[in-house]
């Protein structure tokens, strides 16, 4: 008896909090939510809507990625890091830059594109992520990790991440008669009214979704836990860029050489001294799904353009594999168009959860009176 008591105590707290989380933070659920099924194929839809980047005019020679660098390195100062972030998928394609900027406010956006013209060496388009106007998808990027707020709003959306694990978990104590009939679609949808339709759409999808949203909301935590650390708060000094010596083009014809069928994705090159030439990728002995992309990297010395190491992402500890399986996890990027649809689907999830949970909740606050 005393045991039915305490889960019977048990459930009707869950049921309280589970009711103020969804009211409290229901809009971020829905905002995540929406923002995270757009983003989803946001590298298909920027394209899409960018072909003046993504479809040149071919010309008869190439200016060196090299040559990009240094113009954009000298046209843009006071950066922290910058990354060849995209090569040209074909010969009608562009270079893509990103750049991290030295924030000088806490609540100062950091990132920047930069497109460039492979045949003239050019600036095509660039802008910053915080602004809408130049690429509504970058912009849409920041405001779903750190709702344009810098580093104060990537520690939020940690919490939120944190509290929408505790809404899943409360959820399933309430629900916890109900899982095994909805998962064998057993579970009786009735729409006698709107509040029993919302109500079995909301614990079915709850259900169903549970799963997904649980993997979605920990990785979500996880890739930002670090702004609950005091030396993520301090913002970085401020000085000239570093002019690599190393040429870049060779380094990553080295970095090919070195590794056959290696495929180099991106270039992380340093604004200081001391730092070290990144070329990250693909190794041709990586086949987990998780792993793929530009999971490994190949370590050059700025100064000489020497090689110092490799890192092969399937020889690393599980702790360092769990951190770039989490982003793979979370944005949905290790599969094809299916599982990119099955994302968008569950994605909207929250959102929904969130508006059928606002308006039960309203209904029982605030139940009709019967007229007469």
């Amino acid at each position: 008896m005393e045991m039915k008591q305490w889960i019977n105590r048990l459930t009707k707290v869950s049921f309280r909090i589970h009711g103020w989380l969804g009211l409290t933070v229901g809009l971020f659920f829905l905002l995540y939510g929406l923002s995270g099924s757009l983003l989803v194929f946001r590298h298909d839809l920027d394209r899409y809507f960018n072909p003046e980047l993504h479809h040149l005019k071919p010309g008869n020679t190439t200016v060196p990625a090299d040559d990009m660098y240094r113009m954009i390195l000298r046209t843009h100062p006071n950066l922290k890091k910058l990354v060849l972030h995209d090569f040209p998928c074909d010969r009608f394609d562009s270079y893509e830059f990103m750049l991290y900027k030295r924030q000088e406010n806490l609540t100062d956006n950091y990132l920047y594109f930069v497109f460039v013209n492979p045949y003239t060496g050019k600036i095509i388009k660039e802008g910053d992520y915080g602004e809408l106007s130049p690429s509504f998808f970058r912009w849409l990027y920041t405001l779903h990790y750190s709702l344009q707020m810098g580093i104060p709003g990537m520690f939020i959306t940690a919490i939120i991440g944190l509290l929408m694990l505790l809404s899943l978990l409360t959820g399933t104590i309430i629900y916890r008669k109900h899982f095994w009939q909805a998962l064998r679609f057993k579970s009786v949808l009735r729409f006698s009214n709107w509040r029993t339709g919302a109500s079995s759409l909301h614990r079915i999808i709850g259900v169903w979704s549970l799963i997904f949203n649980m993997v979605l909301f920990f990785t979500g935590f996880w890739m930002l836990r670090e702004y609950f650390s005091p030396s993520m708060w301090t913002l970085p000094k401020q000085q000239e860029n570093y002019l690599v010596p190393a040429n870049i083009d060779r380094i990553v014809m080295k970095a090919k050489n070195h590794v056959i069928g290696f495929k180099p994705i991106a270039v992380n090159i340093p604004t200081v001294k001391g730092g070290e030439i990144l070329v990250r990728g693909h190794m041709p002995s990586t086949t987990n799904l998780l792993l793929q992309g530009k999971a490994s990297s190949i370590a050059f010395d700025a100064e000489t353009g020497a090689l110092k190491k490799q890192t092969i992402i399937d020889k690393q500890s599980m702790e360092e594999r769990f951190e770039y399986m989490a982003y793979q996890l979370h944005a949905g990027y290790f599969g094809g168009d299916v599982l990119k649809w099955i994302y968008v689907f569950f994605g909207l999830s929250p959102a929904f959860l969130s508006i059928t949970g606002s308006l039960l909740w309203m209904k029982r606050k605030y139940p009709q009176r019967r007229k007469g």
